[in-house]
Order: structure tokens, then sequence, then C-alpha cells
């Protein structure tokens, strides 16, 4: 345990990897719970992320029809849960192996994907207001990707 919590450039990956790895996940939970009270499997306040009436806001300014607004919550729904999956599988192999650091890169570029999509969609729906939070999650996620290739797994003891 203590080799686990000792402060070197790997552990300082894992909480990177694990905080996307948490923040996909939830987001994957969250928006699940919303798609079943969207499709009237059950109606569940708690830990439904509202994404729908967000999706019905952003499109209605080319009057989307709600079974449209019903397939972006599914892709919405569908690109979270890759990026959570993806981000598992770099967590649970972090500096096991030579391919740990792709693992890590493939879960950041799809995370970088997903932001980007969001980004061209509120641009495509012209609701700039809701764009900001997507760039700063964007740039977190870019900041990521330099952690995982630039920060060497073990630093030089100097003590």
């Amino acid at each position: 345990m203590k080799a686990l919590l000792r402060p070197s450039g790997l552990l300082f990956k894992r909480i990177v990897l694990l905080f996307w790895t948490m923040y996909f996940s939830m987001l994957t939970l969250t928006n699940f719970v919303d798609l079943m009270d969207v499709f009237g499997v059950f109606d569940w306040t708690f830990l439904n992320s509202q994404n729908f009436a967000y999706l019905q806001d952003t499109v209605k300014v080319y009057d989307v029809p709600t079974s449209v607004t019903k397939l972006l919550l599914v892709g919405s729904f569908g690109i979270k849960l890759i990026a959570a999956i993806l981000f598992w599988r770099a967590l649970i192999g972090s500096g096991q192996n030579a391919s740990s650091r792709s693992r890590a890169m493939l879960a950041i570029s799809f995370g970088a994907l997903a932001w980007t999509a969001f980004i061209f969609m509120t641009e495509f729906f012209v609701a700039y207001g809701t764009e900001p939070p997507f760039r700063e999650l964007m740039l977190m996620m870019l900041a990521s990707g330099l952690v995982i290739v630039l920060v060497p797994d073990d630093f030089a003891r100097s003590d």
C-alpha cells in the first residue's frame, strides 16, 4: 500500500484517470436514469440528469421533433458509456505494462472527441450560452493528455 501512495508521476496519472473514470461513470448513470424516465420505464428524480429537458431547450431553434431529441439523448448516453468503459480500462491497467499509456491515450482521445461533438452541437443549434462548460472540459481533457504523455512515471529521487 505504501508503494501505491508514494509520490510519483504514475500516482498523479492514476489520479487524473480516476477523475475522468468517476466523472464519465456518473454522467453515464445520471443519463441512464434520464433515459429510463424519457422512455417511461420509471420516473425517478434522484440522479436524473434532466438532459432530455436540456436537449429539448437546445434544439427548439430548429423545431426538432421529440423523437429526434430522444435519439440525441441516446447518442449522448452512448458516448458517455463508451468513455466510461475506456477510462475504467485505462485506470485498471495503468502502470502495468507498455500498453497502459496507449489505453490511457485512447480514453483521453475519445473524451476529447466527445467534448468536440458537444461543442459542435452547441454551435450547430446556436446554443452559445451552454457551450462554455464543454470548452472547459475539453481543455481539462487536453491537459490530461499532456500529463499522460509528458509526466514520467517515476521521479528521480533527490533526497
